[in-house]
């Protein structure tokens, strides 16, 4: 990001941000920032706010940022940083953080992983993927408050459509098709397709954090 600086409005954005969020008590032994790595759609927020209540971590979702942006007429850009501050904050309360984006780019790992102090913070990378036609349907179907970040399951399904090269790999065995890439840095995966068998996934990750 060329200027990671905030603005005086983005301060704000910030500070009042932090202020709307309940520091959830955490349950592990070590503090613990999870990263979501996945598509619109792909049940990343679902598997966020699961985990917030297995473990005992506060949700921060870029999305929400976002709107409060949108609210200060602010860069959407900025968000990102705003996260990071969030993020440490909450740690240094003594919480479990859940950070409710997409970690797919190596930078954004990177940065996240130079802010906190690797070693008395545990930070991992968890992976949320389903069946394309599920995604779909769940994009359709959902329903988009006044005000939420997006308008409509046509921008919804347009940013799963532009994102979806960086999640998948394009082959034309079959007539062609989609492929999901092997992500080397992922520290857990979870398929959500299947809500039964997504939540017994959840609570076998939750169990290994808390150790």
């Amino acid at each position: 990001m060329p200027n990671r600086k905030l603005t005086i409005k983005a301060k704000k954005v910030q500070e009042e941000f932090l202020r709307s969020l309940k520091i959830a008590k955490r349950k592990t032994k070590k503090s613990v920032i999870v990263a979501m790595v996945g598509l619109v759609g792909s049940g990343k927020s679902s598997i966020a706010r699961e985990l917030a209540k297995l473990i005992g971590t506060t949700v921060v979702a870029n999305d929400q940022i976002r709107i409060y942006l949108r609210k200060y007429g602010e860069r959407f850009e900025l968000a990102r940083v705003i996260a990071e501050n969030v993020a440490k904050a909450i740690i240094k309360k003594g919480g479990n953080v859940v950070l409710d984006s997409d970690f797919i780019e190596v930078d954004k790992r990177k940065e996240l992983l130079r802010k906190v102090k690797v070693g008395k913070i545990k930070v991992v990378f968890v992976r949320t993927f389903s069946d394309r036609d599920v995604m779909i349907d769940r994009l359709c179907k959902a329903k988009y408050p006044k005000g939420g970040f997006f308008k409509n399951a046509t921008i919804a399904l347009r940013e799963m459509w532009r994102r979806t090269p960086h999640h998948y790999q394009w082959t034309s065995q079959g007539g062609g098709n989609w492929l999901l890439k092997k992500l080397p840095f992922v520290d857990f995966e979870i398929d959500t397709t299947d809500g039964k068998k997504w939540k017994s996934r959840a609570k076998k990750i939750a169990t290994i954090l808390k150790k």
